[in-house]
C-alpha cells in the first residue's frame, strides 16, 4: 500500500507559534496559566498541555479564578472588550494571536474608524470571528445562504473580510451575491484567507486525484480541517481521523493508494504515527517480519555504530596511517552506549517517536544488558591500550551525560549540582556531542601516532573537521527532525534558538565550505598534493545533500528511512576510503 502525505499537512505557522510558546511559558512556572479558551482544536495537544499544568479557562467559569494568573490568548484572538476583561484580572496576558488573524483585526478597526459597515464571511461562532467582530460597530457575519438577507438594504460603504479557515469557493461564492446586492456601492474586498490555508485546500484536491482514498486527520472541532474534508470527499471517498485508534473502524484493505492531510492544528507525530499504522496493518507477513529485524538495527543503533567504526577507518586512511581496529571499536561502543542510553531515558521520544518508546519498554531488559555491556567493553578496550585512551574515553562519556541529561525530566535533577553544571550547554548539545566523538577519536589518533600532528598538521585539522562535521549534521537533523515535539516536551535544543529550515540550511553549506578549504589547501600548497585525497570531497558534498533532502521533505513517512538517511554519510565515507585513485 502506498502511502502519499501532503507537505503542508501539520501545524501551520500561527498554531506552531502559539503551541511552542505556550509550551515555554509553562516551563518558565511563573505563576499559573490559563488559556482563553481551547488553544487549538486539537486533542492531542490539548491533553499535553493539561499534563504540563496548563488550564483551559471556559466562557462559563468565574473570572475571579484568573486573578493573579498568566492568561494566553489564544491564536484565534480576541475582542479589545474581552482583552480589557481578561486585564482586569490577569497578572499577565501572553497574546499569541496569529498574525493573519491580526492582520484582519487591524483592517476591520481601520476601515470601521473610516465608516465602512464590516461584513464576515465565516462561522459566527468560531472564536476568530467573535473576536473579529468585536473591532466594529457596524458588523455582519455571513456564513448561510439565509444571512445575505439579513444585510442592510442601504448604499452604506462596506468592507469585506474572510475567516482565516475559510474554504475560497464559498468566500468567492458570497462576494460574489454581496456584490450583486449593492451594485452601486463601494466595496472593498480583501481576502484574508491565510496562505497556508489555500495550499492546503490546493494540495488535498490534488491528493484527491491522485490516489483512491483521502484521510484527513485533525481535531473535530476544526473548522479548516473539517472544510479539508469536505473537498476530498466531494470527489473521492474519504475519512475524517481524530484519533490513531479511528483506524480500526476503518477498512483499507481496497485500495492501494492512500492520501493523508492534516488540519492546521494537528501535529507532524501525530500524522507520522498514523502513516505508518496504516502502513503496517496492511503489509504482508514479509514486511512485517523485515521490519521487526529493521527496528533492532534502528533502535539499537547498530546501523549506526557500524557506521561510527567504518568513520573511523577512513579517518586513518586520510592521515595515511595503518588501521588500528582497536579504536575503531571504542569509537563504535562509544556510540552505541551512549545513544541507547540516550533513546533510552529520552522521556520525549513519548511523544515525537512512540513506537521507538514502546518497543524499548517491550525489549527493556535486553536494551539495559546492551547498554552495560557495551560501556563496560568500550572501558575495557580503551584500558588495554593505554590509559591515556582510558581517560578520553572517560571524557567524552561525561560530556556524552551532559547531553543525555538534557532530554531528563528536568524537575528530577534540578537542584542537582550535576545539572547545573551542563544546563548552560544543553541548548548545545549537539555541538556538545560532536566534540566528544572528535575528542576521542581524534585524540586516540594523537596518542597513538604523536608524530601525525607534526608531520602532517594540514590532515590532521581536516580529519578533526571530517568527524565534527559529521557527527554535527547528524545530530542536527535529528533536532530538525523532533524539533516540534521537543518543544512540546520542553527539551532545549539548538532549534529552540534557530529556525528549522536555517539551521537545517547551516548543515547544508558547511560541507560546501569544507569542501572548498580542502581544494584551497591544495592550491596554496598546505594539503600534500594527494589525488587520492579528493575523493573525501564526494562524502562530504553527499552530506550536504543530504541536509537539504530533510530541509525539503517535511514529513518523512518510513520511520527507519530518515535514520538511514542520516547514517549514510558515514557509509558513503567509508566506500571513498575504499578507492585508490
Amino acid at each position: 500500500m502506498n502511502v502519499d502525505i501532503g507537505k503542508f499537512a501539520g501545524f501551520c505557522d500561527g498554531v506552531k507559534y502559539a503551541v511552542e510558546n505556550t509550551f515555554s511559558q509553562a516551563s518558565k512556572k511563573n505563576s499559573e496559566i490559563y488559556i482563553d479558551g481551547h488553544l487549538i482544536h486539537n486533542p492531542q495537544t490539548l491533553d499535553m498541555l493539561e499534563n504540563v499544568g496548563v488550564k483551559t479557562y471556559e466562557d462559563d467559569e468565574d473570572m475571579s479564578i484568573l486573578d493573579g494568573k498568566t492568561v494566553i490568548v489564544r491564536a484565534h484572538g480576541i475582542s479589545p472588550k474581552r482583552r480589557e476583561a481578561l486585564s482586569s484580572h490577569a497578572k499577565k496576558i501572553v497574546n499569541l494571536t496569529c498574525k493573519y488573524v491580526a492582520k484582519i483585526q487591524g483592517l476591520v478597526k481601520k476601515y470601521s474608524s473610516l465608516g465602512y459597515r464590516v461584513i464576515v464571511i465565516g462561522n459566527p461562532v468560531h472564536p476568530e470571528i467573535v473576536g473579529v467582530c468585536g473591532y466594529a460597530d457596524d458588523v455582519y457575519v455571513v456564513y448561510k445562504d439565509e444571512d445575505l438577507n439579513k444585510l442592510p438594504n442601504d448604499s452604506k460603504k462596506a468592507l469585506i473580510v474572510a475567516q482565516t479557515t475559510l474554504q475560497k469557493s464559498t468566500f468567492d461564492k458570497y462576494v460574489n451575491q454581496i456584490q450583486d446586492k449593492y451594485k452601486d456601492t463601494e466595496i472593498i474586498i480583501k481576502n484574508t484567507i491565510c496562505a497556508a490555508t489555500e495550499q492546503r485546500q490546493n494540495e488535498v484536491l490534488e491528493i484527491a486525484k491522485r490516489n483512491d482514498v483521502v484521510l484527513v486527520i485533525g481535531g473535530s472541532e476544526s473548522s479548516n480541517t473539517r472544510n479539508l474534508y469536505n473537498i476530498a470527499a466531494a470527489i473521492k471517498p474519504a475519512f475524517y481521523v481524530e484519533y490513531k485508534e479511528d483506524l480500526d473502524n476503518i477498512d483499507l484493505s481496497n485500495y492501494k493508494n492512500v492520501g493523508i492531510m492534516a488540519g492546521a492544528s494537528t501535529p507532524d507525530w501525530l500524522i507520522e504515527d498514523i502513516a505508518q499504522t496504516i502502513k503496517d496493518k496492511y503489509a504482508s507477513n514479509f514486511v512485517r517480519f523485515m521490519s521487526r529485524i529493521f527496528d533492532f538495527l534502528n533502535y539499537g543503533y547498530i546501523f549506526f555504530s557500524v557506521g561510527a567504526f567504518l568513520m573511523s577507518y577512513a579517518i586513518y586512511d586520510i592521515l595515511s596511517q595503518p588501521f588500528q581496529y582497536q579504536i575503531g571499536i571504542i569509537i563504535s561502543l562509544y556510540y552505541l552506549y551512549m545513544s541507547l542510553e540516550n533513546g533510552y531515558s529520552n522521556y520525549t521520544i513519548r511523544i515525537s517517536d512512540k513506537r521507538r518508546y514502546l518497543f524499548y519498554q517491550e525489549y527493556k531488559i535486553f536494551f539495559r544488558f546492551l547498554i552495560l555491556m557495551s560501556a563496560i567493553l568500550m572501558f575495557y578496550f580503551a584500558y588495554k591500550i593505554n590509559v591515556g585512551i582510558l581517560m578520553l574515553s572517560i571524557l567524552s562519556s561525561l560530556l556524552g551525560m551532559g547531553y543525555n541529561i538534557s532530554f531528563e525530566n528536568k524537575s528530577r535533577f534540578e537542584s542537582s549540582f550535576f545539572f547545573r553544571l551542563f544546563k548552560k550547554l544543553i541548548p548545545f548539545k549537539a555541538i556538545v556531542i560532536s566534540v566528544a566523538v572528535t575528542v576521542l577519536l581524534n585524540g586516540s589518533i594523537f596518542i597513538m601516532h604523536r608524530d601525525v600532528l607534526k608531520e602532517k598538521p594540514f590532515l590532521y585539522f581536516f580529519s578533526t573537521c571530517i568527524v565534527f562535521l559529521f557527527m554535527f549534521i547528524r545530530q542536527a537533523l535529528i533536532e530538525i527532525k523532533f524539533s516540534q515535539s521537543d518543544k512540546i516536551a520542553g527539551a532545549v535544543t539548538l532549534t529552540t534558538y534557530i529556525d528549522s529550515n536555517k539551521l537545517a540550511f547551516i548543515t547544508g553549506i558547511i560541507p560546501i565550505i569544507l569542501a572548498l578549504f580542502m581544494l584551497v589547501g591544495i592550491i596554496i600548497g598546505k594539503f600534500p598534493l594527494e589525488i587520492n585525497k579528493l575523493k573525501y570531497c564526494v562524502p562530504i558534498i553527499y552530506s550536504s545533500i543530504i541536509s537539504f533532502v530533510v530541509m525539503k521533505k517535511k514529513i518523512i513517512t518510513s520511520r527507519h528511512l530518515f535514520s538511514i538517511l542520516i547514517d549514510s554519510p558515514l557509509y558513503i565515507l567509508f566506500l571513498a576510503a575504499l578507492i585508490n585513485i
